[in-house]
């Protein structure tokens, strides 16, 4: 019975974990993911085997698969046509690569007790060593790609209005003070005070220093969200050029878009989700005009005098070597009222398994015969979107949104900062699962780090718009076919944040601060 202690307890802090995201219970508390931590990290910091703690971190991360991942499993039969059993295996191999910066703690473990006996101490409960690995694991959690990136401080988001501090220090800082109090509370009785202290302090900082935006809007950009939520099925026949299903496809997007403003005003701009039109625009990269338009675009703008931005297929005409290889790319393409094309994003960071494979140059060899993985091109360059108001903003399709570095080096590389953000997605992929509203939910830090609203259209929901503390302004549930129609008010505030300006970097002054306090306080204890 004793044997079977861990592994209860790792049951409980795996469920304690999910309870601080989107799960199916929908109970949101922000806290538990740092209990369910302290509990993980007191059996991983234990005198043990390697084998044990690979044991304990297998166990942890598969009930978490099990609670929060589960929709792997829909998805694989979608993307891949696997059978049910095949893709739920699959599934549970999620528990290798989630959260993989404990694998290297696991291995550093392994590298002390086998080559550095000596070095033991510094997982002991010494301030300093706390401090140490909280700081280990922040830059580890940050620094590792991973393709869905949950991070320890994820659920302070929903404090966002009292997240003064977030536009200066980002995600990281929330995730160094969430894994320092875990440490601490791992720790048990012999908790360290002073580091406790920081992060209460830290956490009062944030409610003393709150952001104010700047309450006079500048401008106003009536935007729709069209929300046509078209199945999977349809939409994958409607790319294959079947006439019925593209017909029904393009017809439910036009009849949604030309409907009325919701007060009868002029339509500024119609938004369709990422890879809404199902057939491909044969652009010219150095003359946009020359791009025929098609027929469907033009009938809409006609009738609502709107410009129009929507994701689709750009056909890549320099250099498609096979007809499976990278011939397009996954886009946001936008519409101005004389029929032409404004500008277009490519989208970057491409999905495994979907839009394409891990396996560098052996994907080319290998595309012919997985004809259900895209294969798309990499976008590389960062446009500017300008509606005819003057109102700005950057583009991002899918998971890029999720990776805080990746809309950091994109804003840098504008010359002004946008007025918002932009994330066309199609999540049908998943079906009827929690995956909306986690992507949703990891979505929010954006707009906290670089105070900016986001529009986030989908296809099958949820379709949103967050303001500049990442709270949700107005929502299209899932599986609701509609639109959503919103009056966005553009302030002048177009200085980039501090964490803009420096990423990670904003953290270096805490920690030293942290480091520095707690070296003088054990001198003087010495002394």
């Amino acid at each position: 019975m004793q044997n079977l202690k861990p592994y209860f307890l790792l049951t409980l802090a795996a469920f304690l974990y999910c309870l601080g995201f989107p799960n199916l219970l929908n109970v949101y508390l922000p806290i538990t993911p740092i209990i369910s931590t302290a509990i993980l990290l007191f059996y991983l910091l234990q005198n043990i085997s390697t084998l044990q703690r690979v044991k304990f971190y297998l166990f942890y991360n598969l009930i978490i698969t099990v609670f929060s991942f589960y929709w792997i499993t829909a998805t694989l039969q979608e993307f891949g046509n696997l059978p049910f059993f095949v893709a739920a295996f699959m599934n549970t191999l999620y528990a290798l690569i989630f959260n993989p910066h404990y694998w290297i703690l696991i291995l550093t473990l392994h590298f002390i007790t086998k080559h550095k006996p000596q070095w033991r101490l510094i997982f002991s409960n010494h301030p300093l060593h706390s401090l140490g690995l909280a700081t280990c694991l922040t830059v580890l959690e940050y620094m590792i790609p991973q393709q869905f990136p949950v991070m320890l401080g994820q659920p302070w988001v929903i404090f966002g209005e009292h997240l003064g501090l977030a536009d200066v220090f980002g995600l990281p800082a929330f995730s160094f003070f969430s894994y320092l109090l875990a440490i601490e509370l791992k720790n048990g009785k012999n908790f360290n005070k002073p580091n406790i202290s920081f992060v209460l302090v830290f956490l009062v900082s944030n409610i003393l220093f709150q952001y104010e935006p700047n309450k006079t809007p500048n401008k106003i950009l009536n935007v729709r969200l069209v929300q046509a939520n078209i199945s999977n099925f349809l939409k994958v026949e409607a790319e294959k050029n079947q006439y019925a299903s593209s017909s029904t496809v393009i017809g439910r997007y036009k009849e949604l878009s030309v409907k009325p403003f919701y007060d009868n005003e002029q339509i500024d701009l119609i938004v369709w989700p990422e890879t809404a039109y199902p057939y491909a625009l044969n652009t010219y990269p150095n003359d946009l005009n020359k791009t025929f338009v098609p027929n469907v675009f033009k009938d809409i703008i006609s009738t609502t005098k709107s410009e129009i931005l929507f994701g689709g297929y750009d056909h890549f005409r320099e250099n498609p070597k096979t007809p499976y290889f990278k011939t397009d790319y996954n886009s946001a393409i936008h519409l101005d009222k004389e029929f032409k094309i404004k500008n277009i994003y490519h989208k970057q960071i491409l999905i495994p398994f979907g839009e394409t494979l891990p396996l560098g140059p052996l994907n080319e060899k290998i595309s012919p015969y997985l004809p259900e993985v895209a294969f798309f091109a990499e976008g590389s360059t960062y446009p500017v979107f300008t509606t005819n108001k003057d109102i700005s903003f950057i583009g991002s399709i899918c998971y890029e949104i999720l990776r805080p570095e990746f809309v950091r080096r994109y804003l840098n590389q504008v010359s002004v900062k946008p007025d918002f953000l932009m994330n066309l997605t199609n999540d049908s992929w998943y079906g009827n699962t929690v995956e909306p509203e986690q992507h949703l939910f990891l979505t929010r830090w954006r707009a906290l780090e670089y105070r900016l609203p986001i529009i986030r259209s989908t296809n099958t929901g949820i379709s949103t718009l967050i303001d500049v503390f990442g709270q949700e302004i107005k929502r299209l549930e899932y599986a609701v076919t509609g639109n959503l129609d919103y009056k966005l008010q553009v302030t002048n505030d177009n200085k980039p944040t501090l964490f803009q300006r420096f990423g990670f970097l904003t953290l270096l002054p805490i920690l030293m601060l942290c480091f520095l306090f707690q070296i003088i306080l054990i001198k003087f204890k010495h002394d």
